[in-house]
């Protein structure tokens, strides 16, 4: 299961205007507008796999609670602080797509990766719709290379910032990515483009994902350095 994806991939869904990110309503968009979806998943306290970006509710539902000590049930109390909608299961978007259109995944960082990696892996065992996997951690994506069953990416920041220093020292090396991990594609923030690390990793033959793109000039950026493009705010393209 090792298919290509359109170019544009919808970052969380084609949210945006009353739509709220990785929920159904954003995929529901996905699927009218023909775009495969990028969306996140993390594994709650009860082993439910739930469709969500942040580690914590405060940004999206003003609640300072980790998803990963809360119950599904737990999460279906709180609401949005803008929007409609629901966190989904993400056994609920798989059910809503039916293979319309691809899948990117990314498993977040969390606390036992193999038990989320295990839970998604049983999810998708009878799932026959495009699937590709990507993650900042790269034990994960060994994780899902090593079972050769879908097209697995490693993401990577050019900001240490958002990670621990050691790490994005290793991952942020051209030699560790290329000999290391061995990842199918690597997937970039589009604002460390242009770069040294990326140009080693296509002299390499390796596929470039470049995230998140916003506007038309960023889409023109990405088109130069990279061959898919992961973006929001899609009704400013026209």
């Amino acid at each position: 299961m090792k298919e290509k994806f359109s170019n544009i991939i919808s970052h969380r869904g084609y949210h945006g205007e009353g739509i709220v990110e990785n929920t159904l309503e954003a995929f529901s968009k996905s699927v009218k507008n023909s775009l495969p979806i990028e969306l996140d998943i993390y594994l709650t306290k009860d082993q439910k796999l739930v469709v969500f970006h942040d580690d914590t509710l405060k940004r999206l539902m003003g609640i300072d609670k980790k998803i990963e000590e809360c119950t599904y049930s737990e999460l279906l109390e709180y609401s949005f602080l803008e929007g409609q909608g629901k966190i989904p299961l993400f056994s609920e978007a798989l059910e809503l797509v039916r293979g319309k259109v691809p899948f990117l995944i990314e498993i977040k960082r969390c606390k036992n990766y193999k038990k989320t990696c295990k839970a998604l892996e049983g999810i998708l065992e009878n799932y026959t719709g495009k699937v590709q996997i990507q993650s900042f951690d790269f034990r994960i994506v060994r994780w899902f290379l090593k079972r050769k069953k879908y097209r697995t990416g490693l993401l990577v920041s050019p900001n240490p910032k958002v990670q621990y220093y050691w790490y994005y020292l290793l991952v942020n090396s051209a030699f560790f990515v290329k000999n290391i991990v061995r990842p199918e594609f690597v997937s970039y923030d589009i604002k460390g483009v242009p770069s040294p690390f990326l140009k080693e990793i296509r002299k390499a033959g390796i596929p470039i994902y470049l995230w998140t793109i916003r506007s038309k000039k960023e889409l023109q950026l990405a088109k130069k350095y990279g061959d898919y493009y992961i973006a929001e705010r899609l009704g400013s393209f026209h």
